[in-house]
């Protein structure tokens, strides 16, 4: 085991970590200066969420763009992962595949919103609380926020965990039984504290297990942010009042996971076949 690169790897989170504070900073600033808010006024004086997401975003894909970047390409083996990155977009591309992919992402989210829905109705208290932290953050659905969450917003997060965090791990890990399993768990486990509350932590573990997956088994990160992209939309298309019921819930998010589970299974047959 290779201490310092299991270091670097939990060091990485906590600069993404620092990365967005400073962006907050800098997003209530350009707001401040472009009018969008009155600093005297405490109880408005917020930042512009579609504008801190652009900060933010853009300064995690050009800064662990480049760790990203100087990790794979400049160690052994860069040419075969050059070789994987053109094979998976090669992949994705297809139309069926990118069906596939967009409905796993659609299925994903519904079965989480289920079983949400669910565990809100048995915890009122906390999921309350919840939701009014998730609607506060959204910035009111601003055009510029869910345009960024579904597009920079995966890049972004998908270089810091399944790019940088994994990397570092695998090669902590290497000579390690199941390496790979205990790095896509831990990645996962640090993706799910990076969401900073405890519902969150739980659905993004889950996740990131599942993007961990698919990024170790294509050696690239452009399955896991088309399904992190599909994922992160179909919050957006999904209607509020879809569930209205637990049976309702129960039956809809069973059917969601199972296709789901399909969808994976066979995006990663088809990968297999199409790599032989």
């Amino acid at each position: 085991m290779k201490l310092k690169y299991i270091i670097f790897a939990f060091a990485s989170v906590l600069i993404a970590t620092i990365l967005n504070v400073i962006s907050y900073f800098a997003a209530f600033a350009i707001t401040v200066m472009t009018g969008g808010v009155n600093v005297l006024e405490t109880e408005s004086a917020l930042v512009n969420q579609g504008i801190f997401n652009v900060v933010r975003y853009l300064f995690i894909i050009v800064i662990f763009g480049c760790i990203f970047y100087r990790i794979i390409y400049y160690s052994d083996g860069a040419s075969d992962r050059r070789e994987s990155v053109k094979d998976s977009f090669k992949f994705v591309i297809k139309p069926l595949n990118l069906i596939l992919f967009l409905l796993a992402g659609l299925t994903i989210q519904l079965g989480t919103d289920a079983v949400l829905y669910i565990l809100g109705t048995a915890f009122p208290t906390t999921f309350a609380s919840y939701k009014h932290m998730m609607e506060t953050f959204s910035g009111s659905h601003s055009p510029l926020f869910i345009i960024t969450t579904f597009t920079l917003g995966p890049i972004a997060e998908e270089l810091i965990f399944r790019g940088v965090t994994l990397e570092l791990l695998l090669k902590g890990f290497e000579n390690r039984k199941r390496a790979a399993l205990l790095s896509v768990l831990i990645q996962a486990a640090l993706f799910g504290l990076y969401h900073g509350n405890i519902v969150q932590a739980v659905y993004a573990f889950i996740f990131g297990i599942l993007l961990g997956i698919l990024a170790v088994k294509s050696k690239s990160l452009v399955p896991s942010i088309l399904l992190h992209a599909a994922i992160n939309g179909s919050l957006y298309l999904i209607p509020e009042n879809v569930f209205f019921s637990i049976q309702n819930a129960v039956l809809v998010g069973t059917l969601s996971i199972t296709i789901m589970i399909s969808a994976i299974v066979i995006l990663l047959q088809k990968y297999k076949n199409h790599v032989s």
